[in-house]
């Protein structure tokens, strides 16, 4: 990233409503919050380089009554999950006239592109971080999506 990248990412958390951006490239990690502002966790603001999804096995939230989701109540049935890598609206296919990329029941591998996320009108690819088949798709079309949300529960195949 060079001085003139730096200086766009300044200008852009300015003037939008961000406290904290985040971006991560080539192993190089930026992070820039606005004086006074409280960090949140960690969204990331990525280039438009294909983005690789982490599966994750973390704790799900907490329901409205303070307990973990019984195993009805996760939308991911218990399967691994590959989650957002950051806050933006979520797209199934590389335009509206185009096929999906991955439907329910499809076999995934390691990176190839599963969806888009758009992020300050950056459309980022993002891939798999496993093979797999697809179990469930757990969030609609044009659904805004926050950093870390699951996207897919995946079954992993070897």
């Amino acid at each position: 990233m060079d001085f003139s990248e730096l200086k766009e990412l300044i200008r852009i958390l300015e003037q939008s409503g961000l406290s904290e951006l985040e971006v991560e490239e080539n192993g190089r990690r930026i992070r820039l919050h606005k004086a006074g502002a409280v960090p949140a966790a960690a969204p990331l603001i990525a280039h438009a380089a294909p983005v690789v999804l982490e599966a994750s096995h973390a704790p799900r939230p907490l329901n409205a009554h303070g307990h973990a989701p019984a195993a009805e109540e996760d939308p991911a049935g218990g399967l691994p999950t590959f989650d957002s890598p950051m806050v933006g609206t979520f797209y199934r296919s590389p335009s509206p006239e185009s096929d999906v990329f991955v439907k329910v029941g499809d076999r995934v591998e390691e990176n190839q592109t599963i969806c888009i996320v758009e992020a300050m009108k950056l459309m980022n690819e993002v891939g798999a971080k496993f093979a797999g088949i697809v179990e469930k798709i757990l969030v609609e079309n044009a659904q805004a999506v926050e950093f870390g949300q699951p996207l897919f529960a995946v079954r992993r195949v070897d």
